[in-house]
């Protein structure tokens, strides 16, 4: 197998982040840029956020053609940019970066991936009703989804109440013909709204490997049931807890990897004007979660 060594025009491209330990997002990228004998590398651009806008102006100096956004920057990235999708803009958060020339404009391909995968579930989410857990930039990205998917009624569900109600009130402003709601993650707030709802979707890092909390639900699972589909936007592990919970009481479910995979696909589309071989890259990702789950059961095991 030959090995990709850089030069003076290879085009640069990554994802920026935090913690990026777990991302598959490299090993993707970087198989379709191979694949397709391009001349572009896919990197690690972790950063902490106290450093991010002197960071962001590194990666145009160094002349990076673009990145992913990934936890906790894709609402915070906002202010350093120049211009934004539609969707960007309805969703009020961006997962992927375009540089032209130095002028940043940011999109989100997660809306995109969210909704090809729920079209892909065969359920139909019309005038249905939908619990979203988290108030960050995947649950903006998640609602923006629902909302063009014509739900009726979509529920945010987050420990800081407050932020659901400004995330409830954000697109409520927005969107005249959905119901929007808010409460907090006391059972006795949440309960009937969970039981009511036709789609739950945890967007929260709850049951991610590199959160070490890997055993625990973000909420009660008693509510779930078999008249739901159940989405975790982890992949890492492929069945989270709550999933687990979830099919356990009968519930179609899915995890976040279609997700990953189109809004890659999105993203890869963006940059380079080419399509990546998808269907490799379920591959390819399956096969590294499988890697980090062994690790992570062999470290338990020390």
């Amino acid at each position: 197998m030959s090995i990709f060594i850089p030069d003076s025009e290879t085009k640069l491209y990554g994802l920026l982040g935090k913690t990026l330990s777990h991302s598959i997002s490299p090993s993707l990228h970087n198989n379709g840029f191979r694949d397709l004998g391009l001349n572009a590398v896919y990197l690690m651009l972790e950063t902490k956020e106290k450093n991010l806008e002197e960071y962001i102006d590194s990666l145009k100096m160094i002349g990076f053609s673009g990145w992913n956004v990934t936890i906790p920057y894709k609402e915070s990235i906002i202010p350093y940019l120049n211009g934004f999708s539609s969707l960007a803009r309805a969703s009020g958060a961006v997962n992927t970066v375009l540089n032209r020339r130095g002028r940043l404009t940011g999109y989100n391909t997660d809306v995109i991936g969210f909704q090809r995968q729920l079209e892909e579930s065969g359920i139909n989410v019309k005038d249905k009703r939908a619990v979203v857990i988290g108030a960050g930039g995947a649950a903006r990205a998640v609602i923006a989804a629902l909302i063009q998917l014509s739900l009726a009624d979509i529920t945010i569900i987050n420990r800081t109440v407050e932020n659901a109600e400004e995330l409830a009130k954000l697109f409520r402003e927005e969107n005249s013909e959905q119901n929007f709601d808010f409460c907090s993650l006391e059972e006795q707030e949440y309960a009937e709204v969970l039981k009511a709802a036709d789609l739950v979707v945890d967007t929260t890092p709850v049951g991610m490997y590199s959160n070490n909390i890997k055993n625990k639900v973000v909420i009660n699972p008693e509510y779930l049931h078999e008249d739901q589909l159940v989405i975790d936007l982890v992949y890492n592990p492929l069945k989270t807890e709550i999933l687990k919970e979830a099919e356990k009481r009968g519930a179609q479910i899915g995890n976040g990897l279609p997700t990953l995979i189109y809004q890659a696909e999105a993203s890869f589309k963006l940059w380079t004007k080419e399509m990546p071989p998808k269907k490799k890259w379920y591959q390819i990702a399956e096969e590294a979660v499988e890697i980090i789950e062994q690790k992570e059961l062999e470290a338990e095991e020390e």
